[in-house]
């Protein structure tokens, strides 16, 4: 079953979090040292920004990693669904055509006797 939903794969939302503290912690640098701020005073800046977007990136992370667990599941449920439907379509069609032949084999052997 693996194999089969070799082409459905997860997406890896381990990189938003990073991405986003880098990101931001480093416009809030930049912006904090053309403002000239003091050196421990720029340093406490860019510390309580790479908190605060730590927070914010796992947040994010958790949201979207939840999204993507929830769409894997949904489309995992389709495929084995159309399986399902595509079972039970054969299922009838052989069963219709057995019929068919059985009903054709009466009219031979209907035929043989007279």
């Amino acid at each position: 079953m693996n194999t089969e939903n070799e082409e459905l794969k997860k997406w890896n939302t381990k990189l938003i979090t990073p991405l986003i503290v880098l990101f931001s912690t480093s416009i809030i640098a930049i912006f904090a040292y053309f403002k000239h701020y003091p050196v421990g005073d720029w340093f406490v800046i860019v510390f309580a920004s790479i908190v605060i977007f730590l927070i914010l990136g796992l947040i994010i992370e958790k949201m979207i990693s939840r999204f993507v667990d929830i769409n894997y599941e949904k489309a995992i449920a389709e495929k084995e669904e159309a399986k399902r439907i595509e079972m039970q379509a054969r299922a009838a069609m052989e069963a219709e055509s057995g019929d068919s032949l059985g009903v054709i084999q009466d009219d031979e052997a209907n035929s043989r006797l007279f």
